[in-house]
């Protein structure tokens, strides 16, 4: 026992066992496979609040730093993951990343000042993509499911698999053992996956302020969010996009709770949208009737000499009202029910100007 508990590799191996026999009798039937539901949402409104008071104000902050020496360091952070990328490329067999790993990491080394420029990733060393592989990615490939929707503190949205994934790499890091041997302090070791979670927070931060302010349910929506972009790290397809909307929000309607929500929300619209068109519909009817009944009360008053034509009861002259007048009468009617709204006439108010009125800036009708 005591060989478990002091050895972090056994206890992975554990969890990582303990991952793969979850109860999934009903994770099928579970559309939203988060039966943690409750727990994860507590969880999430602490994430909130932490990334309000802190990760956003850093990555904030970060922005305004000049480019040099920001995208230096943010390269160095990336360049220092590539053994942990290769190293799950390896155990995928997945020879398309391993080829680009190892070529990007040769050539930043060799023409990027040790990883400080990426050079790679430019037009003429072809732009090669930043292929970033983890243990998680590498379960998946091997055939393990997700399992159920969990959401950890600080690391935010995951899996159980993905958790077990973290964890795998965070102690099978080259780096790791690396910086153990040479008895770098706690405070290094996290100097790379610390400005890598803030670049990444700083990239992100107008796309996630967009999509928070429009969600019905930000929970929801996230849980959402992270397992499409979840699904096309693991296929791939995220390494040949660039940042943008079109990665995020992939189809929300992928999760039948943000759905449910959406749906009874549009409800709420068309029903706000029938009583508007209902408004309208009865103040045309009413404008309909008094434009009637003045048309009547003109056309009595008004006559024209018979064209010679006879009606079929011998009538020589019929009374009518002309067509300019119908008009002017519906426009006076619609005006009583109906005002017209007020136009600016794009002249500026003035205490000079002739017309000026303290009451009036200078809007027509």
């Amino acid at each position: 026992m005591r060989i478990f508990l002091n050895n972090p590799l056994y206890m992975l191996c554990l969890l990582m066992l303990f991952a793969l026999v979850i109860p999934t009798k009903n994770l099928a039937a579970d559309t939203e496979n988060d039966p943690f539901e409750k727990t994860n949402r507590a969880i999430f409104e602490f994430n909130n609040t932490l990334d309000d008071n802190f990760f956003k104000p850093v990555a904030k902050a970060w922005r305004e730093i000049p480019d040099f020496p920001r995208k230096p360091l943010t390269n160095l952070a990336t360049t220092a993951k590539t053994p942990i990328s290769l190293a799950n490329a390896i155990l995928q067999l997945n020879r398309e990343s391993i080829g680009n790993i190892i070529g990007k990491f040769l050539i930043n080394m060799t023409f990027g000042l040790g990883g400080m420029f990426d050079i790679a990733g430019t037009q003429e060393f072809g732009s090669m993509p930043t292929v970033e592989e983890d243990f998680g990615q590498t379960l998946a490939t091997w055939g393990v499911p997700d399992g159920p929707y969990v959401m950890l503190p600080v690391f935010g949205p995951s899996s159980v698999r993905d958790s077990v994934g973290i964890g795998v790499d965070a102690i099978t890091n080259p780096l790791s053992f690396a910086y153990r041997m040479n008895g770098i302090g706690l405070e290094a070791r996290l100097s790379g996956p610390v400005t890598r979670g803030v670049s990444t927070r700083e990239k992100y931060l107008d796309y996630v302020d967009e999509i928070r302010s429009s969600s019905l349910d930000w929970y929801a929506t996230m849980r959402s969010l992270y397992r499409q972009k979840r699904k096309k790290e693991i296929s791939g397809q995220l390494e040949e996009e660039d940042l943008s909307l079109n990665i995020l929000p992939v189809d929300v309607y992928d999760d039948p709770e943000l759905e449910k929500n959406i749906a009874t929300e549009n409800a709420d619209d068309l029903i706000v949208e029938e009583e508007k068109i209902k408004e309208s519909v009865e103040k045309t009817v009413k404008v309909a009737k008094k434009v009637d009944k003045t048309v009547k009360k003109v056309s009595k008053k008004k006559s024209m000499p018979s064209d010679g034509y006879s009606t079929p009861n011998g009538l020589s002259e019929s009374k009518f009202v002309d067509n300019s007048e119908i008009a002017k009468i519906v426009q006076d009617e619609s005006r009583k029910i109906m005002p017209a709204p007020r136009v600016y006439n794009g002249v500026l108010p003035s205490s000079s100007y002739p017309g000026f009125s303290k009451s009036r800036v200078n809007l027509i009708n």
